[in-house]
């Protein structure tokens, strides 16, 4: 069973930060494999040369690119169901609070309307989630291994939504990436 490397970290949160003093758990990432490498470790397995696969990750991401801006989601697949799967993600919102607050910029209206939600006003990125199975399968098929905090090892990205410090919610989130 491969050890998975995780570390304790300590939130003292700071004058107005939400939250409450807390210790979380920080998954600690060794490496990145990279389009090179993965082509690589493929290559290893006998499955054509590593500059050809190189080329056609290369070209599946921009294709995976270019299939989301266009309304699609892509679904990496194997033989045992979704691996991941990408797809685009709008947020935005408008409140009656939001006009309120800034009256001038719509015209002195004291409610929002769905006409304020304008396309500016939009952000916009792409989302991922993995598939329940290849997640449960991942949380089974390791063995924890605490190590110490070192400042110069790298943790897991956070997603681009998420905080990069807890907001002091301790827990066990969900098993399906998202």
């Amino acid at each position: 069973m491969p050890n998975v490397k995780y570390r304790l970290r300590e939130y003292t949160p700071k004058a107005g930060q939400a939250g409450s003093h807390s210790f979380y758990a920080e998954a600690v990432v060794d490496n990145v494999i990279d389009n090179k490498a993965l082509a690589k470790k493929i290559e290893a397995r006998g499955i054509s040369r590593a500059a050809e696969i190189k080329s056609i990750l290369e070209e599946a991401a921009n294709i995976i690119l270019e299939e989301c801006a266009e309304n699609n989601r892509v679904q990496l697949e194997s033989g045992e169901g979704v691996l991941i799967s990408i797809y685009p993600r709008v947020k935005g919102s408008i409140s009656d609070a939001d006009v309120l607050a800034n009256p001038e910029a719509y015209d002195n209206a004291q409610a929002a309307t769905e006409e304020m939600l304008t396309a500016d006003k939009l952000n916009w990125s792409l989302g991922a989630s993995v598939g329940i199975k290849f997640s449960k399968a991942f949380a089974l098929n390791k063995k924890a291994l605490k190590v110490p905090y070192n400042p110069n090892q790298q943790a897991a990205a956070p997603a681009e939504d998420e905080p990069s410090t807890p907001s002091g919610g301790g827990g066990n989130s969900g098993v399906n990436g998202e």
